[in-house]
């Protein structure tokens, strides 16, 4: 897939996290020149080099997050799930689902509902849905398909309510619950004059847009939206741009954000860029004999204006690792889906490594004794520090 650079020094990196190691005693140092910003009416867009990112450390998850919770998903023939993608609220757990249908649970695992079913009919949806929304104020849940003129919306007993229809067809849609009830959509448009984000009612209106640049326009599926909306804007990553951005639906424009140099790499890595509140998290991959090879993890830490390579662990339990971060973060949750007979291996692996601290071993221990491979997954879940 090729990438389109929308600012002249916009290049990115992504990066897959493998392996752990015990927390070393280095940490980021502020202001160490690998991250710059450009000042923009709308706010700082920061840029970051990665021939300047320093050396690889360990980042305990208690930097990120408040706290770290198991949650055990009730084990029941209706409430087993493959995980595809994960929407954590306060008081609803989301599972979306690859060509299957999405299910509803409690914030403690406890199934709720289905959310639609898999056809063709009212409320039904025949590919795997793209993204999901939880309004728990007015009780809704809207979904949308991965292409089509509609999005989906549904009680929170998983009842279809409607079909918000659309005047245009939306490829890849990602879409977000603004404060006064109407929805903020972005997507891929295909055909000029498309709007490539805009503000509709639950009737169907629109009532702002922001209409398709040239180089926002894709020609086929192959690229994806990123919207992970962890800082309380509608941030989202399109991988035809080489930027991300957040849509400000009351001024009705795009606000640029991060973007990442790649000198030295030859041709420009595929990356995915995931904001945090107070950092960036990037990964990058290299294409080689038709496989994605893992190049590197990024964190920027945007308040002390430095960056570094790292490996995430979760301190709350030992030091367990957790590869590919970028994926963890979602609406201002950290999320590690794990099935129990991984966990169990991961735990083991883990105390015979060295690399656990002697305090946590006894609880690592306790927390493999009480696991069943045929139960359902498990989650460690937490919320993001601000």
């Amino acid at each position: 897939m090729k990438v389109k650079a929308l600012l002249p020094f916009a290049t990115i990196l992504l990066t897959s996290l493998a392996g752990c190691g015990s927390p070393t005693q280095k940490s980021m140092q502020a202001n160490d020149g690998s991250v710059r910003i450009v000042e923009n009416p709308d706010g700082p867009l920061y840029i970051c080099d990665l021939k300047t990112v320093k050396d690889t450390i360990d980042v305990p998850l208690s930097e990120l997050v408040e706290d770290c919770r198991i949650v055990r998903f009730e084990t029941s023939d209706e409430a087993m799930f493959k995980a595809w993608w994960i929407q954590v609220s306060d008081n609803y757990i989301c599972i979306r689902q690859e060509s299957d249908v999405v299910k509803l649970y409690d914030k403690d695992g406890k199934f709720l509902c289905n959310v639609g079913a898999m056809g063709h009919g009212p409320g039904e949806y025949a590919l795997t849905t793209y993204d999901e929304v939880i309004d728990e104020q007015r009780g809704h849940i809207f979904l949308t398909p991965f292409y089509g003129k509609k999005i989906m919306m549904y009680g929170l007993d998983g009842k279809w309510i409607k079909d918000i229809n659309l005047p245009g067809q939306i490829n890849k849609a990602k879409i977000e619950i603004n404060a006064d009830g109407t929805l903020s959509v972005i997507h891929m448009p295909f055909q000029e004059g498309a709007p490539f984000a805009f503000r509709v009612d639950t009737d169907g209106n629109i009532l702002d847009k922001v209409p398709a640049s040239p180089y926002m326009l894709a020609s086929n599926f192959d690229g994806e939206i990123f919207s992970y909306r962890n800082t309380g804007t509608f941030d989202f990553f399109y991988t035809g741009v080489d930027t991300t951005y957040t849509y400000d639906t009351k001024a009705n424009r795009l606000i640029p954000r991060f973007t990442m140099n790649f000198p030295g790499l030859g041709e420009k890595p595929y990356h995915i860029y995931t904001e945090l509140p107070n950092h960036v998290i990037t990964n990058y991959y290299t294409w080689v004999d038709g496989q994605f090879i893992p190049g590197g993890t990024v964190l920027v830490d945007k308040q002390k204006m430095s960056s570094t390579q790292f490996r995430l662990v979760n301190d709350f339990y030992g030091n367990l690792p957790v590869s590919n971060p970028n994926i963890h973060f979602n609406k201002g949750w950290f999320m590690f889906n794990i099935e129990p007979g991984a966990l169990s291996e991961m735990i083991e692996t883990h105390l015979t490594s060295g690399k656990c601290p002697d305090k946590d071993k006894a609880k690592l221990k306790e927390l493999a004794g009480s696991l069943h491979e045929n139960d359902n997954n498990l989650m460690f879940v937490g919320k993001l520090k601000r």
